[in-house]
C-alpha cells in the first residue's frame, strides 16, 4: 500500500465542514501526513453577482463594489470561517496549508489533486447543493467517480455524529 502523505480536505463550508475537517485531522495526525483544506467559490455565484452588478450599473456613475472586490471580501469571510472550523475540530494548533479557489467546485478540487499530488481526499457525502442533488451532492458524486486516488466519505449518520465511508 503507498503511505499516505498528503491529505485534501475539500470544504464547501457546509453542515458537514467539522465532521470532514474532524476526520481529516484524525487521519493526517495517525498517519503523520500533511493537510491541505480547499475551498472552491463556486465560478456560477461569480457570474450572478458580475450579471447584478452590470445591471446596477446599468445608468449610475458609482457602483458601490467591484466584482474583484467582492471576491476579496468572500475569500476573507471563507477564510476566516475555515480557521474557525479547524479549531471547532480541534486542529488549531495543527499546521495545515488553506487553499481558496475559483471554478467549477468538481474541476477545482479534481486540479488540487493533480498540483498538489495529493494522496487521499476526504469530502461531504452531501454539502451546499439543490434539490436535484439531495442523495448525494454532485461535487461528491462526480469526485466518486473520477478521482485518481483514494477518496473517502463522511457523512452524518443521524445520531449526531459522523461516520467514514
Amino acid at each position: 500500500m503507498k503511505k499516505i502523505k498528503k491529505i485534501v480536505a475539500a470544504c464547501d463550508l457546509s453542515a458537514y465542514t467539522g465532521d470532514v475537517l474532524d476526520t481529516a485531522i484524525g487521519l493526517a495526525d495517525s498517519l503523520d501526513a500533511s493537510l491541505l483544506v480547499v475551498n472552491v467559490i463556486n465560478q456560477r455565484d461569480m457570474d450572478s453577482m458580475q450579471e447584478a452588478l452590470e445591471k446596477i450599473a446599468f445608468g449610475y456613475e458609482n457602483v458601490p463594489i467591484s466584482l474583484a472586490q467582492h471576491r476579496a471580501d468572500m475569500e476573507s469571510e471563507r477564510r476566516q470561517s475555515l480557521h474557525e472550523a479547524l479549531e471547532n475540530a480541534g486542529g488549531g494548533d495543527r499546521e495545515c496549508d488553506h487553499l481558496i479557489k475559483l471554478g467549477v467546485p468538481f474541476q477545482a478540487i479534481m486540479e488540487t489533486i493533480d498540483q498538489e499530488q495529493a494522496d487521499l481526499v476526504v469530502i461531504g457525502t452531501k454539502g451546499r447543493s439543490n434539490l436535484s442533488d439531495v442523495l448525494l451532492g454532485s461535487t461528491a458524486e462526480r469526485l466518486f467517480r473520477r478521482c485518481p486516488v483514494p477518496l473517502l466519505s463522511v457523512r452524518i449518520s443521524g445520531r449526531g455524529e459522523h461516520k467514514a465511508d
